[in-house]
């Protein structure tokens, strides 16, 4: 890994068409904030107070550096795998970006969805500011990223045509918001929750291909313990006729053991469960000195390569190592807590992939080389 300063840079992201310009994801080893840094720009870098853009924090040497929000995700990560009510949202965001950096005269060289940023309905834009020398605008940066997003469903979109006819300049702004705020109308709401990567268990389980699928991305596939169907029979009730007498004389006790025999009759039940709950609460309570662990078990298709995880981002309370190797795959790895973690997996000769995962995971994790 490369430093810059206090940031530690990791993975790069390639800029369309050779730039000069180098894209970094890193981190803020002193917060532990997310950036991107972008090099080599000798100048300053512009004060941006256009909404849904990545704000520039920091200038380290010859490199700007940008802020992620903490929870949002790469939207490459997402393609094919957004629903089309969200979608609308994004690039109507992503439209108002635009219109706002011509109007301040503000460069947007690179539209790709590297470097964008989603958190539930919003999204942020990296690099608002960075110059292409063989373009001020990426207009067709921005067609060309809805198009991956959409996936499949691109050519059904009812307001593709629109958005063509406005990157190649043959239909204004606010028409193209029309059309776009319309087709929102006549869809269903927008959950809250960001799409799920793959990485995530997914909620209907699909039959086992007969053969590894061929992707980069983690799948996830749980099995959970079938729940036992609980079936009841109402009681019984009997009728006594007739009241019993006993054919011999009853003696009663004296006041005093009476009183005495019936607090025996109501400790005896609170003793019990008193120590009912102490004997559970000792089952659930690990032994002194022993942390509890949550074991994952991680397995590669096809079988041969090995593999490291190196955690990058853990949950509340978690105490694991960030940003170093953990762990040799296949095999077990034990998490400290229960959460999303946010995993990235290397293997020799290949780029490395990012991903979440979601502990504890009975089912286990399998990873799928290409």
């Amino acid at each position: 890994m490369e430093s810059l300063g206090h940031y530690l840079l990791r993975g790069r992201i390639v800029l369309p068409g050779g730039s000069a310009t180098e894209v970094y994801e890193g981190q803020d080893i002193r917060t532990g904030i997310e950036v991107l840094a972008f090099k080599p720009l000798p100048e300053e870098p512009p004060k941006l107070s256009i909404p849904h853009t990545l704000s520039w924090i920091d200038r380290e040497e010859d490199a700007w550096i940008a802020e992620i929000p903490v929870g949002a995700v790469q939207t490459s990560w997402l393609a094919g795998r957004v629903e089309l009510a969200r979608l609308v949202q994004w690039v109507k965001q992503l439209l108002g970006v635009l219109k706002q950096a011509q109007e301040n005269d503000i460069p947007v060289g690179y539209i790709i969805p590297e470097l964008i940023w989603a958190r539930g309905s919003r999204v942020w834009l990296g690099g608002v500011g960075v110059a292409n020398p063989e373009q001020n605008w990426d207009f067709a940066g921005l067609l060309n990223t809805v198009k991956v997003l959409a996936g499949d469903t691109y050519p059904a979109l009812p307001w593709r045509e629109a958005l063509e006819n406005y990157v190649t300049g043959q239909l204004d702004y606010a028409t193209l918001v029309e059309q776009l705020e319309a087709a929102a109308n006549q869809l269903p709401p927008v959950s809250v929750a960001t799409p799920v990567v793959s990485a995530l268990p997914e909620l209907a389980p699909e039959p086992m291909p007969t053969k590894p699928a061929a992707s980069k991305s983690l799948k996830v596939q749980v099995s959970e313990p079938a729940v036992p169907q609980l079936t009841t029979t109402p009681p019984r009730r009997i009728r006594i006729e007739e009241r019993l007498e006993p054919p011999f004389e009853v003696l009663e006790p004296p006041p005093a053991s009476r009183r005495t025999f019936l607090l025996w009759l109501l400790f005896i039940p609170l003793l019990l469960l008193v120590g009912g709950v102490g004997l559970w609460l000792r089952s659930r309570t690990p032994p002194s000195g022993q942390t509890t662990v949550y074991p994952v078990e991680f397995r590669l298709q096809p079988t041969g390569p090995s593999a490291s995880i190196v955690l990058l981002e853990i949950p509340e309370g978690s105490k694991m190592p960030l940003n170093t190797e953990i762990a040799q795959l296949p095999g077990r790895v034990d998490f400290d807590k229960t959460g999303v973690y946010r995993i990235r997996v290397r293997v020799q000769g290949r780029a490395p992939v990012e991903s979440l995962i979601e502990v504890p995971n009975p089912g286990g994790v399998t990873i799928s080389l290409r």
